[in-house]
């Protein structure tokens, strides 16, 4: 009997450990086993060039995601993920091991260019010329 109800509590316990946080519009993030998180994106996003960085960036997105030389780069709670599809699986990745373009630009600026791109390019309309799905791509 004992060894039933620990399995229901640890069942229970995986369970709410796995439900989706951030939830939005086919966005998810959620705990994964042995820490980390597992990075959900449902939908293709929508990106916009950023000609002066050199990479493009999403937009209508809770994530901050950043695509650059076909691999997409997530920024989320502190620490950058990476993956070659928007879809996952996305890898924890350190800083130092960003390429270049992106490491050089604080998340916060990353967000500032792209507003401003946005801005300057029709208001993040997604029928803009330089803001393309990643559907445009393949």
């Amino acid at each position: 009997m004992k060894k039933n109800i620990w399995f229901v509590a640890g069942l229970a316990g995986v369970l709410l450990g796995t439900l989706p946080l951030n939830c939005e519009e086919g966005f998810s993030m959620s705990p994964r086993r042995g820490g980390g998180v597992s990075i959900v994106i449902g939908s293709q996003p929508n990106f916009i060039d950023l000609p002066d960085q050199g990479f493009s960036v999403s937009v209508g997105s809770p994530y901050d995601i950043v695509r650059y030389d076909d691999r997409y780069y997530v920024y989320q709670d502190g620490a950058w993920y990476n993956s070659r599809d928007y879809r996952g699986p996305w890898l924890l990745i350190h800083e130092n091991n960003l390429p270049p373009k992106i490491r050089k630009h604080r998340p916060d600026d990353i967000r500032r260019y792209r507003d401003a791109e946005s801005q300057r390019h029709g208001n993040g309309n997604p029928n803009n010329q330089n803001q393309h799905n990643d559907g445009d791509r393949r």
